[in-house]
């Protein structure tokens, strides 16, 4: 059989793991027209959750769901044309609906075009200015409006338009939050203080619009019968050693349990606790020479912080007395610097009450080497 550790995109139930209460709530949300915003820290399966929900909603053909990821996106111009690809490329796969569409929009000058990444037709929006781009984006809500289904938007990276000069886009956006009967939100992100700054600070345009899903690791105990059981489907095995020194290498971070399983189920049919090992140690030697260049980038005090939080697997209070003096990290207010430096270089996140490490493997290798 194929790896069943996925490490990007989304393929069937039987190879997602739980988050079971969070489908309920992304589903029961739809079902009542409510708005969503879904955030977790990186790579920690939001995306996949989104589209696991999606595949849930398909079965009903109630829905019509449209993905977008906008992260690559700087500009109100550059939003509605990724938007209007995503929302209007299915029409592209009918032929009488697109000539309807090519025919009712026409202010947008679609083109017809091939995706080169997956050989499916796409209609991309031309080429707009600022102001343009306003009425386009305005076009095309209408044009959902008008369908008789019920849209469900799932915007990703949504916090890449607080980024954008102009933010004309949040309150046309909030405009349909307000007028749409037929289209439901979910917004999702992974750098929590700029969806704050977007959704939770009085005087933005979608201040407290949304319901709020957070998603953190999954239970250990689901996550390691689901590793169990994947591995046994291939006829491979994996000791309850292994798994427990799983857990404590990832911390359960979704995507290093899925790329980490995914390297021991390629490499032995039998896992055990040193082939763990020695996978952890290969895998931050390969990527050595991408962190090495990751810390030439820091100043002093910001690698010995980063260096102390992955001694400790994550700290509370970096500027506490104790914590300064061990580690020789001088001033607190020098800490503090550092410590918003690296959150927003994203190599640090807030888990709850704990600053850590976004990228789990680069812990270990500062750890071990």
């Amino acid at each position: 059989m194929d790896n069943p550790f996925l490490l990007s995109g989304y393929k069937s139930p039987e190879y997602f793991c739980d988050r079971e209460e969070e489908t309920a709530r992304v589903l029961n949300a739809v079902s009542n027209h409510r708005n969503l915003t879904i955030y977790s820290p990186r790579r920690m399966g939001k995306t996949a959750l989104i589209k696991h929900s999606f595949q849930s909603m398909a079965g009903s053909g109630e829905f019509t769901t449209v993905y977008v990821n906008i992260l690559t996106t700087t500009s109100p111009a550059d939003f509605t044309a990724t938007f209007g690809r995503a929302v209007l490329s299915p029409a592209a796969r009918d032929e009488s609906l697109l000539k309807k569409v090519m025919k009712q929009l026409p202010s947008l000058r679609l083109k017809l075009s091939i995706d080169p990444l997956t050989g499916e037709p796409a209609i991309t929006p031309g080429a707009m200015g600022t102001a343009e781009s306003e009425e386009a984006l305005d076009t095309i809500f209408r044009y959902m409006a008008s369908r008789k289904q019920k849209y469900v938007i799932a915007i990703d990276e949504f916090q890449q338009i607080a980024a954008y000069q102009y933010r004309q886009t949040e309150v046309l956006i909030r405009k349909q939050l307000q007028e749409s009967s037929n289209i439901s939100f979910i917004f999702s992100g992974s750098r929590q203080h700029r969806l704050a700054d977007i959704l939770a600070k009085p005087g933005s345009p979608l201040f407290n619009s949304p319901e709020i899903i957070q998603t953190g690791a999954i239970n250990p105990a689901v996550y390691k019968s689901f590793i169990s059981a994947r591995f046994e489907e291939g006829g491979r095995s994996v000791s309850e050693a292994a798994l427990d020194y799983i857990e404590e290498i990832t911390g359960m971070h979704t995507f290093y349990v899925q790329y980490l399983c995914n390297r021991l189920y390629d490499n032995d049919r039998k896992t055990k606790k040193d082939n763990v090992k020695e996978m952890l140690m290969r895998i931050i030697a390969e990527n050595e020479p991408v962190y090495a260049n990751y810390l030439a980038l820091l100043t002093p005090t910001q690698f010995r912080l980063l260096k102390a939080v992955a001694l400790n697997r994550g700290v509370a209070t970096p500027t506490a007395s104790e914590f300064l003096s061990e580690y020789r990290l001088g001033a607190p207010s020098s800490v503090s610097q550092a410590l918003k430096s690296l959150t927003e270089k994203q190599l640090l996140y807030r888990d709850g009450k704990m600053h850590k490490l976004t990228d789990v493997f680069l812990g270990w290798w500062m750890v071990y080497r």
